[in-house]
This record gives structure tokens, C-alpha cells and sequence, in this order.
């Protein structure tokens, strides 16, 4: 009896699963071309000619309004922008179903190229709905949005390095693994900070973007100086051997830092 219970819940789990599943793959293959030859289909190569275009026209959204009208085909018609590229992309999407009837013979450059820029594109749109209920977790709750940072968006946006720098570690490359988790963290601040205040500066321009202070940040910039110093002073005194106790030391620098950000969020305004 016990065997047929778990045997039943095991396929409630699965039908579960696939219940949604089967939307998000639909959604990413109508929008992800597939890179390989093997796997592909006519109709969805059609369809990310149709629909990759005004998903990279809505990602553009905050430069170019996806409601300016444009005049096309009639001169005394303005039509939104969306709609004209929408129309475009469906009528080379129409077009490439009825003409393309075989798979290529070799994985084609812009299949690839196309694939990585709409992957990063779920990738970006996801971040931005976590986000936003992120904000709608921290008015609800009444918490500073840098505690917020510092926490719960600095650990997920950290724990796939920190699987894979661990794993890496464990299969003897320790170097490379040191090397990932100081050139993650830089190419975050560097190209993704970067990246966003080009981005914000450009809406309020000729003005300046203002940030919003907190002590916390103040904080965080000092645990973070402290635990860089101090990992330059150890692998230079060790001659770049990193011992044991460093790490247990890291690990309590950060325990320390949330305890203090934590004390710092319930008893400063």
C-alpha cells in the first residue's frame, strides 16, 4: 500500500511539473531558435523570424517608444512602431515557412547569434519581474531596498557562482576557481553597473542620476574592502598558498557583515 502511495505521488509530481513546463519550453522555443541542425522545425524557425524582432524592439523600449507612429506603406497614415515591425517580421516569417522546407546541412552564425541575444533577453525580463517583486516584498514587509540588495537579490544573484567556484574547487582547479570569483563580481559592477547607469543617466539627461543613500552601502563598502585587503595580505604573505583558517575567517566576515546590516536596518531610519 505504502509503495502504490509514493508510486502515485511520484507521477502527481510529474504531471505537476509538466503542467508548466510545457508552456515555458513553448514559449522559449517560439522565441529561442535552436542552434542545432538536428532539432530544427520549420514552423518554429518561422515564428522567431516573426516574433525575435518585437521581443528585441520591446527590450529597447526605454530609447525608442514602441508607440511612435511612423509613417508606412500610406503617406497619410502613421502607424505604432510595433505594429510595422510585427508586420515585417510576419511577412519574412510567412515568407521563410513557404520557401525553407530542409534543415540546414551545419549550424548557421546567425541562429547562434540570435539564440544568445534572445537567451539574454528571458534572462534580463526575468531579473526585472524578480525585481520588482522584490520591491513589492520589501513595502509590504517596510525594509530598506539596500537590505534588500544586500541579501536577498546579493544571494541569488551569487549562488550559481558560488555552486559552480565550489565544484571547480573540488575538481582540483583551485586557481580557476579563485580566478571566477573575483572576475564574476567585476564583470557584475563593471559592464552590469555600467551598463545601468548609461542607461539611467540617458532618461534624466542633462541632469544627474541621484542615488538614494543608505548606511548600509557605506557598510558594505567597508566589509568588502577589508575582506579584499586582507585576501591580498594573506596569498602574498603565503606566497599564494591560501590556507585553511582564511577561508573560515572569509566566511565569518560575512556572517559579521550581515549581522551588522541586519542590526543597522532594525535600528537606523
Amino acid at each position: 500500500m505504502r509503495s502504490l502511495v509514493v508510486v502515485f505521488l511520484d507521477l502527481f509530481q510529474r504531471q505537476i511539473a509538466r503542467l508548466w513546463q510545457v508552456p515555458v519550453s513553448t514559449i522559449l522555443k517560439l522565441t529561442i531558435p535552436s542552434t542545432m541542425p538536428s532539432k530544427w522545425n520549420r514552423f518554429y524557425v518561422s515564428t522567431n523570424i516573426g516574433l525575435c524582432p518585437l521581443a528585441l524592439l520591446y527590450s529597447c523600449s526605454s530609447f525608442v517608444s514602441i508607440d511612435h507612429r511612423i509613417v508606412f506603406l500610406l503617406p497619410h497614415s502613421h502607424f505604432p512602431l510595433w505594429s510595422v515591425v510585427l508586420f515585417v517580421s510576419t511577412s519574412l516569417g510567412f515568407i521563410h515557412y513557404m520557401i525553407e522546407k530542409d534543415p540546414p546541412d551545419t549550424e548557421q552564425l546567425s541562429s547562434l547569434l540570435m539564440a544568445f541575444v534572445m537567451s539574454v533577453f528571458w534572462i534580463s525580463t526575468m531579473a526585472g519581474e524578480l525585481l520588482d517583486c522584490l520591491a513589492a516584498f520589501g513595502v509590504i514587509l517596510k525594509l530598506p531596498p539596500a537590505l534588500l540588495g544586500l541579501t536577498v537579490l546579493a544571494w541569488g544573484n551569487s549562488i550559481g557562482d558560488l555552486v559552480a567556484d565550489v565544484a571547480i574547487a573540488k575538481a582540483g582547479q583551485p586557481a580557476m576557481a579563485i580566478a571566477g570569483c573575483f572576475a564574476g563580481p567585476m564583470f557584475n559592477m563593471l559592464v552590469g553597473l555600467g551598463a545601468g547607469l548609461v542607461i539611467e543617466t540617458a532618461g534624466v539627461y542633462p541632469l544627474a542620476y541621484e542615488l538614494r543613500f543608505h548606511v548600509s552601502i557605506i557598510v558594505a563598502f567597508v566589509f568588502l574592502l577589508l575582506s579584499l585587503m586582507g585576501s591580498l595580505l594573506v596569498m602574498t604573505w603565503f606566497r599564494f598558498r591560501v590556507p585553511r583558517f582564511w577561508g573560515f575567517c572569509l566566511i565569518s566576515v560575512y556572517v559579521l557583515f550581515i549581522a551588522v546590516s541586519l542590526a543597522i536596518a532594525k535600528f537606523v531610519n
